[in-house]
C-alpha cells in the first residue's frame, strides 16, 4: 500500500475517532448542565473542561459545590497530536523521496 494512502487511511480513522470524542464530550456537558432528579429539578450544574499537556479535568460546579475529577488523558489532544505526527511522517518522506536522485533509465 503507497505512502499516501495510509496516510490518508490514518487521517480518516483520526477525525472519524474525533468525532466521536467530542459528541462523549458534548454529551457530559449537556448532562451535567440538565436539571437531576436529587433536588426536584432546580439545581443543575455548570460544567467546564480545564487542560493540561495531554490531561483534562472535568468540573461541574452546581448550588455552591464543586466537583472535580481526577485528570483524565486528553483524547482530543492524543488523536492530533498522532494526526500531526503521520502527516509530518508523511510529508518528510515526501521530502526525502524528492531529494533522492532517480537512476536514469536507458
Amino acid at each position: 500500500m503507497k505512502l499516501g494512502y495510509k496516510v490518508l487511511l490514518v487521517d480518516i480513522v483520526g477525525v472519524v475517532a474525533l468525532y466521536f470524542v467530542l459528541s462523549d464530550l458534548s454529551w457530559r456537558s449537556s448532562y451535567a448542565m440538565a436539571p437531576h432528579d436529587r433536588c426536584g429539578g432546580l439545581c443543575s450544574y455548570v460544567p467546564s473542561f480545564s487542560f493540561s499537556f495531554l490531561t483534562r479535568f472535568f468540573t461541574m460546579t452546581g448550588n455552591g459545590l464543586p466537583l472535580t475529577s481526577p485528570p483524565n488523558l486528553d483524547w482530543v489532544q492524543v488523536l492530533s497530536v498522532l494526526l500531526i505526527l503521520a502527516n509530518g511522517w508523511y510529508l518528510y518522506s515526501l521530502l526525502q523521496a524528492r531529494r533522492t536522485p532517480q537512476p536514469k533509465s536507458g
